[in-house]
């Protein structure tokens, strides 16, 4: 009797404590504890913190629930990727009234006056942009920005909120308005926001008039140049055959509609279109998810926390393109993502592979493969080693599409369109230490030293490649919402066959 008892008790005893009550406590920009200096005062007063609805919604546990550990990290998650917080904390204290769930947010700055320079010899890429990440406490981004490159200006205005309607529905816009072109694009639908979450739909649309230049062998000069018209319309939806805070498998279907027509600009400005390409597809989508995730201080920014996907991941995709639907021929296009990491001490691993084709009767008709692989050591938020590599193909790419490095993508030391093409690999490793974590309160400080190396070329063509070293200054706020420090580089480029050899500001 008494041991048929102790059975029966045993499942009670290993059930999770039921959380009682949930507090919520929202912070502004700067703790009390830090208004001494009287402008830290008027920043606090300017901003409006984060509604307490923006907040509770995330969170993955409800009173009366048993407490989960993992639900709970996952929480933690899903408000730092809101990306307006400086810190968020949850813990658990038991009072007379029974476990409590404190949740404390600390606010981020959000309405960021962002001036960005880019420089490479005698390239100049400038952008002027006004980001409001929080708008009114809502977690609402609109955005406007200016953006004058060596190709073109482009004039961006975006808003996002992925729980505009009944606190599921999100719409996110962006309209571009170019001096060569213009671009509108939108969606609107309910994601999966959390790992356990049951469905998902989506609609999107993506609609450009726009110019391409298409560069070759380093010049500066565009080789070709076409225009483009481009009408993009897709539906899609999705349910999880099998889900917890620990993974999932989900699957799908989808199904698009699509203009996408090319001309030399010599015959548009003579004849213009001449035509209009109307295709259709098909597909469905599977997905497996082992998740798991790193919480680490010092990768992107010195002074806040930050979480490192080491899940593995794997996302096959099946498109289907009859002849009927508008093709030359029937096709079917494979997609495949995967990806993966693991933790070192002090530090992480992660490697990934994309991969899509368009196979037809007669083989394979284009596609493109790219690896990835990260390696960052990070013994304390104020040093960090990290080492990245890519290395990509393309066959039969569309114009535009094709692999472009140079002032800031890829080997930094090199000018626009210094390498491009349908093969291309890139290397780069960098040690940065953090001189001053929060400075002041709102500046985080650092110095860097770097390597680089990589190229792009056309198959058939010699490899055109180029590297770098150098060392730089990482300023970045704080307590703003951008993670990423900016970069100010001194960089000294090894010469090739078109940019020589020296030293340049980057």
């Amino acid at each position: 009797m008494a041991g048929a008892l102790m059975l029966a008790a045993a499942p009670a005893a290993a059930q999770a404590p039921t959380i009682d009550q949930i507090k919520v406590e929202r912070r502004s920009v700067f703790d009390p504890d830090e208004l001494g200096f009287w402008p830290l005062r008027i920043v606090n007063k300017l901003h409006v913190t984060t509604r307490p609805y923006v907040v509770r919604r995330e969170l993955l546990i409800a009173e009366g629930e048993g407490f989960d550990s993992a639900r709970v990290a996952e929480s933690e998650r899903n408000l730092r990727r809101l990306r307006i917080f400086r810190l968020v904390d949850i813990d658990t204290v038991r009072t007379d009234s029974g476990l409590v769930m404190n949740v404390i947010t600390r606010d981020a700055w959000s309405t960021n006056f962002d001036l960005r320079f880019r420089s490479t010899g005698g390239s100049v890429d400038y952008t002027i942009a006004v980001i409001e990440e929080n708008l009114l406490g809502t977690a609402t981004q609109t955005s406007l920005l200016y953006r004058d490159s060596p190709d073109r200006t482009t004039t961006t205005l975006g808003f996002r909120q992925p729980r505009l309607i009944n606190n599921v529905i999100g719409l996110a816009a962006r309209v571009e308005d170019r001096s060569d072109g213009e671009l509108l694009a939108g969606s609107f639908g309910k994601p999966f926001f959390s790992l356990a979450d049951r469905y998902n739909w989506l609609i999107e649309g993506d609609t450009r008039t726009e110019r391409i230049l298409r560069f070759r062998d380093g010049f500066q000069v565009a080789r070709d140049t076409l225009q483009r018209r481009f009408v993009l319309g897709r539906i899609g939806a999705g349910r999880a055959l099998r889900a917890s805070s620990t993974g999932y498998l989900r699957a799908g279907v989808m199904a698009q509609m699509r203009r996408d027509d090319f001309v030399a600009q010599a015959s548009f400005d003579t004849l213009g279109f001449q035509g209009r390409s109307t295709t259709a597809a098909i597909g469905g989508w599977i997905e497996s998810r082992r998740a798991r995730f790193l919480k680490t201080r010092g990768y992107n920014s010195i002074s806040r926390d930050e979480d490192i996907d080491i899940s593995t991941l794997l996302r096959a995709e099946v498109w289907v393109a009859p002849e009927s639907f508008g093709y030359r021929r029937t096709g079917i296009g494979p997609d495949i993502t995967a990806r993966t990491g693991v933790r070192l001490p002090s530090g992480f691993a992660t490697a990934g592979l994309t991969a899509n084709g368009l196979f037809t009767s007669d083989g394979l008709d284009s596609g493109s493969v790219v690896l990835a692989g990260t390696v960052g050591w990070l013994p304390s938020p104020r040093h960090l080693a990290v080492f990245h590599g890519t290395v990509g193909a393309i066959r039969n790419e569309l114009p535009g599409s094709e692999f472009d490095f140079g002032l800031g993508v890829g080997p930094r030391a090199f000018r626009e369109h210094a390498f491009t093409g349908d093969r291309s690999f890139f290397f780069t490793a960098e040690y940065r230490y953090g001189i001053a974590p929060d400075f002041m309160n709102v500046v985080d400080v650092g110095i860097a030293t770097f390597a680089d190396v990589g190229g792009a070329w056309f198959q058939g063509e010699g490899s055109r490649t180029g590297g770098n070293i150098g060392m730089g200054l990482r300023l970045g706020s704080s307590r703003s919402s951008e993670l990423e420090a900016n970069r100010l580089d001194l960089a000294y480029r090894l010469g090739n066959d078109r940019e020589p050899a020296g030293w340049v500001f980057v």
